[in-house]
């Protein structure tokens, strides 16, 4: 039986729970959880991100005046590097059969 579905998370925090919880058993691993738990927070930042960066201007002003990046994009950038630190923290083996 799959680990119960914290409260607080998106669409894309729940996906990443269910799919995650699918695949490997994480029923007694409470510290995997909480990793787990972090990255599926940072997969709905990044969606929250990925929302505004649609809506935002590729190049914004900087404090200064000068052009920049949208911090939507750089933002979600960043956590895309940070879910991909969380997943490998996970350290889960490939399902058996995947060969």
């Amino acid at each position: 039986m799959a680990p119960k579905r914290p409260k607080g998370l998106g669409y894309q925090g729940q996906k990443l729970w269910k799919t995650i919880n699918d695949e490997f058993d994480l029923d007694y691993e409470p510290a995997k959880q909480r990793i787990l738990f972090d990255a599926c927070k940072m997969a709905d930042a990044i969606d929250r991100l990925d929302k505004e960066a649609d809506r935002a201007p590729l190049i914004a002003k900087g404090s200064y005046g000068q052009p920049v990046l949208h911090p939507a994009f750089a933002g979600a950038q960043t956590a895309r590097a940070g879910l991909a630190a969380l997943l490998a923290r996970l350290n889960l083996a490939e399902p058996e059969g995947t060969d």
